[in-house]
């Protein structure tokens, strides 16, 4: 003996749920069981569970393990790859400059990058140390490759690939100058001053332009899960 079933259906019920209902309603007049309407025939999601994907936001950085991530690997395509040889002429004689760049620490999004430049001299070897303090956010992407060329420098192997990320307007790049040793002065490592300066952009060089390449696209991912935005149209410059 067949017993009638009678349903009411609230408005004020939320929308998914009354489709359900409905759902399960049209399913038992076909005689088909109600786990296989309510499972299969309709299925809606509440669309607070179902959201949307919030679109990407410049200037907004991304959760530490990202950036840990992107910045090991910038720091991994720039340790004993960032090197350059050169030479030039100087009174008459041939002066070779090695130059080359290391990020020493990486703190979040700041990174602490040396650069030393060992320039050969008849008298003995002159060694420069530059260090850059910088936080990615206030850099701009896209980083670049740009071949550097100067006429009285020539690269003894290969390139010079400048791989860089401008500082954002109206921002700048923390540096030092230290003079490690100089055959001229006499002076010895501990009586050598720091010179602070500023920097408009991060920069490190590459003799080699598939290593530069890897380094730009490194540092253009490093730039942009620290927060990074885009440098301005020139219209938009103040």
């Amino acid at each position: 003996m067949n017993q009638e079933t009678s349903v009411v259906i609230d408005a004020h019920q939320p929308r998914p749920a009354r489709l359900r209902l409905l759902a399960v309603l049209f399913g038992l007049s076909l005689g088909v069981p109600q786990t296989v309407v309510s499972q299969d025939f309709l299925r809606v999601e509440p669309y607070q569970e179902r959201g949307e994907a919030e679109p990407e936001r410049p200037g907004k950085p991304a959760d530490k393990q990202t950036i840990a991530d992107a910045m090991e690997r910038l720091r991994r395509s720039v340790n004993g790859k960032a090197i350059v040889h050169n030479c030039h002429q100087s009174k008459g004689h041939d002066v070779k400059v090695e130059e080359g760049s290391e990020i020493t620490q990486i703190t979040g999004c700041d990174l602490i990058l040396k650069t030393r430049k060992m320039t050969t001299l008849q008298d003995g070897p002159r060694e420069l140390e530059f260090t850059l303090y910088a936080h990615l956010a206030d850099l701009t992407t896209p980083a670049s490759v740009e071949p550097q060329s100067f006429s009285e420098c020539k690269p003894a192997t290969g390139a010079i690939l400048k791989v860089m990320s401008r500082a954002q307007p109206g921002k700048t790049v923390r540096a030092t100058r230290r003079l490690i040793s100089d055959p001229g002065s006499g002076a010895s490592k501990s009586e050598q001053s720091k010179t602070q300066t500023t920097r408009s952009d991060l920069s490190f060089f590459f003799s080699d332009a598939v290593a530069a390449r890897k380094a730009a696209r490194a540092l253009d991912q490093a730039l942009k899960v620290c927060g990074a935005t885009e440098w301005p149209d020139e219209d938009d410059l103040p």
